[in-house]
C-alpha cells in the first residue's frame, strides 16, 4: 500500500512522541503503546492534519493572549505576573483509575478536616501521642487566636487540594497538601474553557467528566455554613487585590460563581457583624470567601501590618456573626511535617488506613528520623518544617544551594525546623513544542469540597508542567506551564451546568446601590481615562495629519493652536510652543512617536492607556469579556514593541486610527450593554467630566489666541471634536465662530458638545444614593447644577460678535471658570462617594432610597 502524504501526516502526529527511559509515561506503556485511558483521544486527533492541529492552538493562545490571563510565582518578589502558559494536549486519566484517587482525596480531606478540629479543640492526637506536641506548639501558625471558631457543622475545611504525582509503577501520591486557601482551580477552568473549544469533537468524543459538579458543590457549601440568611446569603470572595499572584483568578472564580470580590478596605464590622462598604450604606455579610493567608485577615488580632485584612473578621468567626472558607488558622495542616504523622492520625481519628499515601516523610524534631536523615542526606530532599503560604520559594531556594555539610549543621541547629522527603521521579506527558510532541514532567492540583457530611473532588484539576525534573515548588522558576485534566468515561456523561433552575422564587430586582465604593471610584477612572485616551488620540491623529501633509507648516495656521494642546496635555515638551516653532518641527517628526509611546512620561497617551489598563483590572470582573478584550487590545496594540522600533509619524496614525475604533467600541458596549445601575453611572460620570475638561482645553488653546482663529483653525476643532461632519451636514463649508462655538460648547443635542456632557452630569449627580428625607440639594448637585445653568446661559451670538471686535476675554473667562468648577464637582462626588475608608460616622446601616 503506497501511502500518500496525508496519509504520514496523519499517522505520524502522535507516533512520533516518544517518552524519557525509564520513567512513567502517561501516554505510552513501556512497550511503547498508547495505554487504554488514551486510545479513543489518540484516534480522534490522528484525524487532524498537523498544520490543522497547529492553526487551532494558535487560536487558542490568541484566546487567551486577549483574556489577559497572568500568573506570578506565590511569594516570589522576582517574579512578576507572567502569561498563563497552557499546553494544548490534555493529560487522560481513566475514569474508573481516577475514582480509586478520588476516593483516597476524599478521605484525606476528612482527616485533614478532623486533624484540624481536634488541634483547634479538645487536642487528643497530643494528650495521646499521635502527634508530638513541639511540632504543633512550635509551628509559628498555630496561635491561640484560632482557637474558638465554631464553623457550621464543625466543618473546619470546607476546601482542600492535594499536589499529586505518579510514581514509577503508576501508581499515585500526594507530594503537597493545600488546606489555607488552595489556588489554582480558576485556572484549571480557564484552561477546560479553552481546550474544550480548540477541541470540541474530540473533547465529547472522548467523553470528558464536567467539572461543574465540583463548583455547584462549592456554591452550596459556602451557601449552606451562613449562619443566616440561608436561603439567600450574601457571599463576598475576600481577595489580597491586584498585583498579587492570584488576582486574575479571584476575579475570575468571583465573576463565574457570581459573587462579590471585596477586598479588605470594602469590609467594616459593625456590631459583631462583618458590613460591605456600598454607595447605598453598609450592607451584611453572610460568608467570606478568603484568599489572603490565615494572618493577613485581621490586623487587629494577627499581623498588625495585614494590609488585605478586616479588623474584627476573627471575632465574628468566634461570634458565628460570619462564616469565613477555609476557617482562619487552617494552614496549620498543610505544613510538610505533619504529612510524616498523618497515616497514625488517620488510624486514629478515622480508623481506616490512608488510600492515598504520600511520600515517605521524616521530621528531624524526631531523635530516630533526625539519625536517619543525617546518615542519608544524599538521598533525601530537604525543605522546611513549617510552611508559611508565599514564603517558601525564597526559602527553599536557598536551601538547595547549602552543601551536604552545611545543611547537616542547620539540622543539628534546629532539628524542628526541617523534614527530609523522598525525591520524586514524577511522570511524564507529551506536550506540543515547535510543531513537535516532546515528553515533560508533570503533577496534578487536585481540589476538594466539602458536600454534605462527605467530600467532593472534582473530576480534573490543574496539571503542572515542566521541563525540570527539579521538586514540584521549584520548578516554577525553570519555567512551569499547565495542561487540563480530562477523566474519561466509558459511559455518556451528563450535561451539568451552574445555571440551573432553582425551586425558590427570586425576588425581581433593579437596584445597584450594592456596588462597593472601592469599586464605583474604580469604575470612574475607567470612565476617565478612557475619555483622556480618546481626545489624545484624536488630538494626535488631527496634529499628525497636518505634519505629514504636502502643505507648507507655514500655511498651517491651525498648527499652533494643536501643538498647544498637545502640550497642556503633556504629550509633548512646551518647548516645542515657543516662537521660532518652525524651527523646532523637524525634531518633533522625529521625536513624536518616543514621547507619545513613553510608559513613564507622564501626561503621555501610553502613560494613560496604563493608567486605564491598571483601573480596568481593579474592576475586571465587573466589566464584561467583551469589554475587557478591547481594553487588553488597546494595551496591547499600543505598545513601543521592539518591531516598532522605528517606528515613524505613519506607524503611528495607524496605531491611534486602531485604537480610536477599539474606543469607539468600547463606548458602544458600555451604551449598549451595561444595565443603567451605578455600575455603569459611575463609570459614565467620570467619561462625562474628563470629555468636558477635554473639550475645554481644546476650545480653550483656540480661543485664548483670538489673533490666530481662522478657518483651518476652526476645522481642526471641529475635527478633534468629532463634530466636522455634523457641521457640514448643518452649514456646509460656511465655517463661522459662532456656530463653532454653538457645536462644541453649547449645543446640547451633540454627544460631543460640552452642554450635552454637563446635562448627563447633572442627571448623574442627582440620581445617585441619597437620603432623599434631606430638603436641600447636596453640594455636587448644586455644583453640577450651575456647571449646565453656565452653558445654558451663554449667548452665542453675543459672544461671537464681541470676537469679531476683537473682545474674546468673555468666552475665555467663562471656560476658565467652568475648567475651575469641574475638579470640585468631582471632588464632591469623590467625597461622599468614593472615599470608603472614611471615618465610621460617615457609614450607616440604614438602605438609601436609590433611583437606579
Amino acid at each position: 500500500m503506497v501511502l500518500t502524504s496525508q496519509d504520514v501526516e496523519q499517522t505520524t502526529f502522535l507516533d512520533r512522541y516518544t517518552g524519557k527511559p525509564g520513567v512513567y509515561d502517561e501516554l505510552l506503556d513501556a512497550t511503547g503503546n498508547v495505554r487504554p485511558a488514551w486510545n479513543r483521544f489518540h484516534s480522534l486527533v490522528g484525524q487532524l492534519r498537523r498544520d490543522e492541529f497547529a492553526r487551532r492552538w494558535d487560536q487558542s493562545q490568541s484566546l487567551l493572549h486577549e483574556n489577559g490571563i497572568a500568573f506570578g510565582a506565590f511569594g516570589d518578589p522576582d517574579s512578576p505576573p507572567r502569561p498563563w502558559a497552557l499546553d494544548p494536549l490534555p493529560l487522560l486519566i481513566a475514569a474508573n483509575q481516577w475514582q480509586q484517587v478520588a476516593a483516597g482525596l476524599a478521605q484525606r480531606a476528612r482527616l485533614l478536616d478532623r486533624v484540624l478540629a481536634d488541634l483547634y479543640g479538645p487536642q487528643t492526637l497530643l494528650t495521646r501521642r499521635v502527634l508530638p506536641a513541639e511540632l504543633v506548639f512550635r509551628h509559628p501558625g498555630f496561635l491561640r487566636a484560632y482557637h474558638g471558631q465554631r464553623p457550621a457543622g464543625n466543618r473546619f475545611l470546607p476546601c482542600y487540594a492535594a499536589d499529586l504525582a505518579r510514581a514509577p509503577d503508576g501508581n499515585w501520591w500526594v507530594l503537597a497538601d493545600r488546606t489555607e486557601a488552595p489556588s489554582g482551580v480558576g485556572f484549571a477552568l480557564e484552561n477546560r474553557i479553552v481546550i474544550s473549544r480548540m477541541l470540541p469533537d474530540i473533547f465529547h468524543g472522548c467523553q470528558v467528566e464536567r467539572l461543574a459538579t465540583y463548583f455547584i458543590a462549592l456554591q452550596r457549601t459556602l451557601a449552606e455554613s451562613a449562619p443566616q440568611h440561608r436561603d439567600n446569603p450574601r457571599i463576598v470572595l475576600l481577595s489580597q487585590g491586584p498585583g498579587t499572584p492570584n488576582f486574575f483568578e479571584d476575579a475570575y472564580i468571583a465573576r463565574y460563581l457570581g459573587y462579590t470580590l471585596v477586598e479588605g478596605g470594602d469590609l467594616a464590622v459593625r456590631n459583631g457583624q462583618i458590613m460591605l462598604k456600598t454607595l447605598g450604606g453598609l450592607l451584611p455579610v453572610d460568608v467570606v470567601f478568603r484568599r489572603p493567608n490565615s494572618e493577613q485577615c485581621d490586623p487587629l488580632e494577627l499581623a498588625a501590618d495585614a494590609a488585605s485584612g478586616v479588623v474584627g473578621l476573627l471575632q465574628a468567626a468566634r461570634d458565628r456573626t460570619v462564616a469565613v472558607a477555609n476557617v482562619l488558622g487552617s494552614g496549620l495542616v498543610e505544613s510538610p511535617a505533619f504529612m510524616a504523622y498523618l497515616p497514625a492520625c488517620c488510624n486514629e481519628l478515622l480508623h481506616e488506613a490512608p488510600l492515598l499515601p504520600n511520600i515517605a516523610t521524616w521530621w528531624c524534631g524526631d531523635a530516630e528520623a533526625r539519625r536517619y536523615v543525617l546518615d542519608h542526606l544524599d538521598e533525601l530532599l530537604v525543605r522546611r518544617a513549617f510552611r508559611v503560604r508565599g514564603q517558601e520559594l525564597p526559602f527553599n531556594r536557598r536551601l538547595q544551594q547549602w552543601s551536604a555539610d552545611e545543611l547537616a549543621a542547620a539540622i543539628e541547629a534546629e532539628p524542628h525546623a526541617f523534614v527530609a522527603q523522598e525525591r520524586v521521579e514524577r511522570s511524564t506527558a507529551p506536550i506540543w513544542s515547535d510543531g513537535e510532541l516532546k515528553p515533560a514532567r508533570i503533577a496534578l492540583r487536585s481540589y476538594v469540597v466539602a458536600a454534605g457530611e462527605g467530600y467532593e473532588v472534582m473530576q480534573g484539576g490543574l496539571v503542572r508542567v515542566s521541563q525540570s525534573s527539579r521538586p514540584l515548588d521549584l520548578s516554577i522558576l525553570s519555567g512551569e506551564g499547565s495542561k487540563d485534566a480530562w477523566i474519561v468515561s466509558e459511559q455518556p456523561v451528563s450535561q451539568i451546568s451552574l445555571l440551573q433552575q432553582q425551586s425558590r422564587t427570586v425576588e425581581l430586582r433593579r437596584s445597584g446601590a450594592e456596588l462597593p465604593s472601592r469599586v464605583a471610584d474604580n469604575l470612574y477612572w475607567v470612565g476617565r481615562h478612557i475619555e483622556r485616551s480618546e481626545a489624545a488620540a484624536r488630538l494626535l491623529r488631527t496634529t499628525i495629519l497636518r505634519l505629514t501633509s504636502e502643505t507648507e507648516v507655514e500655511l498651517l495656521p491651525e498648527l499652533p493652536m494643536l501643538l498647544r494642546a498637545l502640550a497642556e496635555q503633556g504629550q509633548i515638551e512646551p518647548g516645542y510652543v515657543v516662537e521660532g516653532m518652525n524651527l523646532h518641527l523637524p525634531d518633533l517628526r522625529r521625536a513624536l512617536p518616543t514621547l507619545v509611546l513613553d510608559e513613564n512620561q507622564a501626561g503621555s497617551l501610553r502613560f494613560t492607556v496604563t493608567q486605564l489598563i491598571r483601573a480596568a483590572t481593579l474592576v475586571r470582573d465587573r466589566i464584561s469579556t467583551d469589554s475587557w478584550r478591547i481594553i487588553r487590545r488597546i494595551d496591547q496594540q499600543f505598545r513601543p514593541w521592539p518591531r516598532y522600533a522605528g517606528v515613524d509619524l505613519t506607524d503611528l496614525l495607524t496605531m491611534l486610527d486602531q485604537m480610536i475604533i477599539d474606543l469607539a467600541a468600547f463606548s458602544g458596549m458600555v451604551m449598549e450593554s451595561m444595565t443603567r445601575t451605578h455600575t455603569w453611572r459611575f463609570l459614565d460620570l467620570g467619561r462625562r467630566l474628563e470629555r468636558s475638561l477635554q473639550m475645554i482645553c481644546l476650545a480653550r488653546s483656540a480661543l485664548e489666541h483670538a489673533n490666530e482663529l481662522s478657518g483651518p483653525v476652526l476645522e481642526a476643532m471641529l475635527e478633534v471634536g468629532d463634530s466636522l461632519m455634523t457641521y457640514r451636514g448643518r452649514y456646509l463649508a460656511n465655517l463661522q465662530l459662532g456656530p463653532v462655538i454653538d457645536l462644541l460648547l453649547t449645543d446640547d443635542t451633540n454627544p460631543r458638545s460640552l452642554a450635552y456632557q454637563l446635562v448627563l452630569l447633572a442627571e448623574h449627580v442627582d440620581r445617585l444614593p441619597r437620603n432623599r428625607a434631606q430638603p436641600l440639594l447636596g453640594l455636587e448637585q448644586r455644583l453640577a447644577m450651575s456647571l449646565l445653568y453656565d452653558i445654558r446661559m451663554v449667548d452665542v451670538p453675543m459672544l461671537a460678535d464681541l470676537h469679531a471686535r476683537g473682545q474674546s476675554a468673555p468666552l475665555v473667562e467663562l471656560l476658565a471658570g467652568l475648567e475651575e468648577r469641574l475638579p470640585r464637582l468631582s471632588d464632591a462626588v469623590n467625597h461622599l462617594y468614593l472615599i470608603h475608608a472614611g471615618p465610621a460616622h460617615q457609614l450607616t446601616e440604614i438602605r438609601l432610597e436609590t433611583q437606579p
